[in-house]
């Protein structure tokens, strides 16, 4: 569904991805690890067009999206959930997800209101009130709901449980699992490497804007000293 080959980008003259490879087939769900500062937010951005690449390969679907507009690129099928929520402050949680609707890969089972409500119940209690007045973890829920709105045929969740308290995190690892069972192919950018190991198919870990490693959970349990080199635990 997705690779990058030799992706290289800068910001301004500073480069910060150094040849960026990196694979994800259709119903996985791959990590993209490392430490503060190692490129996993860039290469989202790489892959979105919102820091185009100036050198390598974006290929999404068979079409090389590396140049395109962000605009153009999540019309193919790309869903965000980005660092921070990022969500609309002063539109209720309806306006929120209804904003961003969109069946363009016309799923025959789309993601509705209702379909959102039911993964996420708290959602459709506060449907009317302003985004600003939601907690954080409902915040971190409204923006993974806004993404499935657009029915993503692949979903990045660039650092989701960050800042959660511990009940809100296992909701939202929950759900990540049921989106799993159900097929959706997931990018994830985390920290918390039991919860990804226990999710995810395979892992890429990147380190001074370079992937140095990857493989499946086995690979990594079999080789403790690959978390301890380059992800500090």
């Amino acid at each position: 569904m997705l690779r990058l080959s030799g992706v290289e980008t800068f910001y301004g003259h500073s480069q910060v991805l150094f040849g960026v490879d990196l694979e994800l087939g259709v119903g996985e769900v791959v990590t993209l690890m490392g430490r503060n500062g190692m490129g996993k937010t860039t290469t989202v951005r790489s892959i979105l067009g919102l820091t185009p690449p100036r050198r390598g390969r974006v290929v999404f679907e068979g079409t090389d999206v590396a140049g395109w507009k962000s605009y153009r690129i999540g019309r193919l099928g790309i869903g965000l959930v980005p660092e921070g929520r990022q969500i609309f402050p002063t539109l209720s949680v309806r306006e929120n997800l209804v904003a961003t609707a969109a069946n363009r890969s016309r799923r025959p089972d789309p993601w509705t209101l209702d379909r959102v409500f039911g993964l996420f119940p708290r959602l459709g209690e506060r449907q009317s009130q302003r985004g600003s007045s939601l907690s954080g973890g409902e915040q971190q829920m409204l923006a993974i709901g806004r993404a499935l709105m657009t029915n993503p045929r692949l979903l990045i969740l660039d650092e989701a449980t960050e800042g959660l308290a511990p009940l809100i995190r296992e909701e939202i690892w929950s759900v990540i699992e049921r989106l799993k069972r159900d097929g959706q192919s997931i990018l994830l950018i985390d920290k918390n490497l039991s919860a990804l190991k226990r999710i995810a198919d395979r892992h890429f870990i990147m380190e001074k804007g370079r992937v140095v490693w990857s493989g499946t959970t086995a690979d990594l349990d079999a080789d403790p000293h690959v978390a301890h080199r380059y992800l500090g635990v």
